[in-house]
């Protein structure tokens, strides 16, 4: 018969006893989280100010603010971040708006002030309205024809883009004009009395007003007044015609020349010299025109390249031969040789055999400077039959 251990049961059901009840009363206690700060509140803009809101140009204005909560604070346009508080003295060129930002955490506050900026257009404006030969004293007119005063100034006289003298000018009211002189100029121009319509030398005279650019004034591009005393430039296309190199799209021409040729004719009319290029379809002729002289007495005629002067402007009347008549017309046009000895055709214009003589102008200030030769175009169109034209008065003349 087996023994019974009594002992570990024993030991078992007192432990049962003595836990059962201490377990049912065991409670559970759960502490409350931490709970996190509420956020700030947003910045507060206590002032943002400008005095005066009004000033004229060059004036200064100064701009204060206070503000209290912000984190970073900024202000535009131009000046950027700034303290919670401050000033500056400020002088804007025109009107402007300030705009002042102040941010935290919780957000951004925004406040602007506005100054006004009164710009003045009152500006004197000089000009020189005459300038005129006395003896050996240049005298000029200067006129201030702005809205305000000007202060006193220099007037500078050129010759041919040389300064030759300067004088001075006393305060000139708006819309007062003065008569002055270069008192210390004594240049005499060749000729009969120093009179430079008489001379036979052509000059480039200039005066401008405000020589030392000293003054501001509402306008700077009307300063200077320019004059041409003496002779100035004419080339007569008419009167050298005999003279030019003559070509057409079927060879070259000999002067004189018959208007039945059937490679093209150039021959003179009266006071127009007349231009028949071959009767072909787009057939043309050219006249080619330089400087031509005798450099010894007695020597046949030669040439050289014309040099093309400042406000130089070719000028002609172009119609039909009397008695010719064209169903589709010609194309007319100056040209010039370029630095390859190329022609270039400035603008064509279209001609009609219908009894009018048009007027062709060609500005040559581009050319200015230039040494070249000129040309004379004419061209048919499909139907060739009767187009020959003549040029009246055809000159480059200097303005």
């Amino acid at each position: 018969m087996t023994k019974f251990n009594w002992f570990p049961t024993f030991i078992a059901v007192l432990l049962a006893v003595l836990i059962l009840p201490i377990a049912g009363c065991i409670t559970i206690v759960r502490q409350p989280a931490e709970q996190p700060p509420p956020p700030p509140p947003p910045p507060v803009i206590n002032s943002f100010t400008i005095s005066p809101e009004t000033i004229s140009a060059g004036q200064r204005t100064t701009l204060s603010w206070k503000v209290t909560g912000a984190t970073a604070v900024t202000i535009e346009p131009e000046i950027g971040e700034v303290g919670a508080g401050g000033s500056l003295l400020l002088s804007p060129a025109a009107t402007i708006t300030y705009n002042l930002t102040a941010s935290n955490e919780s957000g951004s506050t925004t406040g602007s002030v506005t100054v006004t900026v009164m710009v003045s257009t009152d500006k004197p404006d000089l000009v020189i309205t005459d300038i005129w030969l006395t003896g050996a004293v240049v005298n000029y007119k200067i006129k201030n024809q702005g809205n305000a005063a000007a202060k006193p100034t220099w007037t500078y006289f050129y010759v041919n883009n040389l300064k030759k003298a300067e004088g001075y000018v006393d305060i000139l009211a708006a819309g007062e004009e003065k008569t002055e002189s270069f008192s210390n100029l004594d240049w005499r121009f060749p000729g009969a009395g120093g009179d430079p319509s008489t001379t036979m030398a052509r000059f480039d005279v200039r005066a401008c007003a405000d020589g030392g650019s000293n003054i501001e004034e509402s306008s700077k591009d009307n300063n200077c007044l320019t004059k041409i005393w003496g002779h100035t430039f004419t080339y007569d296309f008419v009167k050298n015609a005999h003279l030019a190199k003559w070509r057409s799209s079927a060879g070259d021409l000999k002067w004189p020349m018959v208007s039945y040729d059937n490679k093209g004719a150039a021959y003179l009319l009266y006071d127009t010299v007349v231009m028949c290029p071959e009767p072909v379809s787009n057939g043309w002729i050219q006249g080619r025109f330089a400087d031509f002289y005798i450099k010894y007495y007695g020597q046949e005629t030669t040439s050289r390249e014309l040099v093309v002067p400042e406000n130089a402007r070719f000028t002609a009347r172009v119609g039909f031969e009397p008695g010719k008549v064209s169903t589709d017309g010609v194309r007319v046009a100056l040209g010039y040789l370029d630095a390859t000895g190329s022609v270039v055709l400035l603008p064509k214009m279209d001609v009609y055999s219908d009894g009018t003589m048009r007027p062709y102008e060609v500005d040559l200030s581009s050319l200015a400077g230039k040494k070249t030769e000129f040309i004379l175009w004419v061209e048919a169109k499909d139907s060739p039959q009767g187009d020959c034209v003549r040029w009246a008065e055809s000159k480059i003349v200097q303005e």
